[in-house]
């Protein structure tokens, strides 16, 4: 499988779905992964799960449907799949349950492969960048699209 099938697919995917509480399709968060990944020369397993990290949860996609790309891309895309996270969970669930899932995430982080570990940063990396330039236009009102105040947004990403 190539870089431009899991584009592909991940468009297709996602097709529809925005950033979190912005006009910014889904995808350009996809491609940053990407690009982070690219720019550590990882390998092209690596940069095809890196786009494909968020299908698990955002998608109605399954295992199943990654099995195309191989074991080692469903591998890591479940690896960055956090558990109770996904989309079919209810938003409810999803507050409840959040700093449950960051620490298991967290505590998963430390047991990382290089490569598990390459996908789960390149993905928080993109998003932390994401937070700081929203929050350049809509000041504080950015910590309401979030399932955990700012506080505990701050204590995940410095845990990481």
């Amino acid at each position: 499988m190539s870089i431009k099938t899991a584009f592909d697919f991940a468009y297709q995917a996602h097709d529809g779905q925005f950033r979190k509480g912005g006009d910014i399709p889904y995808i350009v968060h996809l491609l940053d992964v990407a690009k982070y990944l690219l720019y550590e020369d990882a390998p092209e397993v690596v940069v095809i799960a890196g786009i494909l990290h968020d299908t698990l949860e955002d998608t109605k996609t399954n295992k199943q449907d990654l099995d195309q790309f191989g074991n080692e891309v469903v591998e890591l895309v479940s690896f960055c799949t956090e558990e109770g996270n996904t989309n079919d969970a209810k938003e409810e669930d999803q507050k409840n349950t959040w700093k449950t899932r960051k620490e298991h995430s967290i505590k998963s982080l430390k047991e990382a492969t290089t490569n598990q570990a390459l996908v789960f940063l390149a993905d928080k990396l993109s998003n932390i960048i994401a937070i700081k330039e929203d929050q350049i236009f809509i000041g504080t009102e950015i910590w309401k699209r979030f399932n955990a105040p700012k506080e505990e947004i701050e204590w995940y990403y410095t845990s990481i």
